[in-house]
């Protein structure tokens, strides 16, 4: 329900009723020998103003007081479609001043009003600068204004807030789902990628203390290569509903040898050299370099490196693919010749 909130001293309530017609459904005496206009207030007190205005502010308790029940459902449903347009589209209702926001029937007005339905509409007022007097001290950002000018002075009423029991503005639509490449592009950029851990045979522990206990390897012999790890890796990203999952898978190893040499990439992640394959070429998975020629200056830098193939997925039935990613790591060794120490 709501109350007409005012606070007027015995002796006010006489000139008030003496001064205007027709408010709130009671019937007053006609003006007489031009009294001041007056506006009452949530605070009780009574303001000269320029026009001969009334203002009431509505509470949220639901009180009708001195208002008919028909001005109250009236002012309610004006309030809330005012309310509705505003939260809606700007191509919805209007609600500018003097704009009819109310349907006839929504438009009643307390019994012994005149005029027409259109002219004792209850009509959006909002636009009113917020310093107005017809405001009656409200706050402009904390409710509605109605004005009705319906065969009398004109009243205006502050409704706070959204009219209780009266239709609310629509709740904003859901946002739309999120576009799952976009997801996928996030998950790509976090994926990460262990660096290779390389093996090499001859081992890559072997040290020669006459050369500073750095390690090496021989001149004319397979120096075979591999990845002692090989996993496939994923990251899934997901948001109201939607997931994308990105997955790396390795795909080949490759083997920079440091002399000068092209790279060599072989499918896979290459094995270690057993004693069954000896001297031959690595084979059957096996991937190596064969060294022609000592290190005179030093070690040589070395590179293994791991590429990996790139896709994504979703739960929403649609995927592709990103670039291949490669992680590298660098070694340094020594080539050293072989020396057979006959007796």
């Amino acid at each position: 329900m709501l109350t007409a909130l005012w606070t007027v001293s015995t002796a006010l309530v006489s000139f008030l009723a003496a001064s205007l017609t027709t408010v709130g459904g009671v019937q007053a005496e006609e003006p007489q020998d031009d009294p001041p206009p007056v506006q009452i207030t949530p605070g009780g007190t009574f303001l000269p103003q320029g026009e001969s205005t009334l203002t009431l502010t509505l509470d949220a308790a639901g009180g009708t007081g001195d208002l008919e029940p028909g001005a109250v459902q009236a002012i309610k449903q004006a309030a809330a479609k005012i309310t509705a347009s505003q939260s809606g589209s700007d191509a919805g209702t209007s609600s500018q001043v003097g704009g009819d926001v109310a349907s006839n029937e929504s438009s009643a007005t307390e019994s012994g009003s005149g005029g027409s339905a259109g002219e004792c509409a209850w009509r959006d007022a909002s636009a009113t600068p917020p310093t107005d007097t017809a405001w009656g001290g409200n706050d402009a950002t904390t409710g509605t204004l109605l004005v009705n000018i319906c065969n009398g002075p004109t009243r205006y009423v502050f409704v706070p807030g959204a009219a209780p029991g009266a239709l609310a503005a629509a709740p904003p639509p859901p946002p739309p789902p999120p576009d799952p490449a976009v997801l996928a592009q996030q998950a790509y950029g976090e994926l990460t990628l262990p660096e290779p851990s390389a093996k090499r045979s001859p081992d890559e522990g072997n040290s020669d203390p006459q050369n500073g206990g750095l390690p090496y390897t021989w001149t004319n012999l397979w120096t075979w290569v591999w990845a002692a790890e090989w996993p496939t890796l994923a990251r899934t990203v997901d948001l109201r509903g939607v997931s994308a999952t990105v997955t790396a898978t390795p795909t080949a190893l490759i083997f920079d040898p440091g002399d000068g040499s092209a790279p060599i990439t072989c499918p896979g992640r290459g094995r270690p050299w057993t004693t069954v394959d000896g001297s031959a070429p690595p084979s059957a998975g096996g991937c190596g370099h064969m060294y022609r020629a000592v290190t005179p200056d030093g070690p040589l830098t070395a590179t293994t490196s791991i590429q990996w193939s790139v896709a994504w997925t979703s739960n929403v039935g649609v995927g592709g693919t990103f670039p291949a990613l490669t992680t590298q790591t660098t070694s340094w060794f020594l080539v050293e010749q072989i020396q057979v120490v006959t007796r």
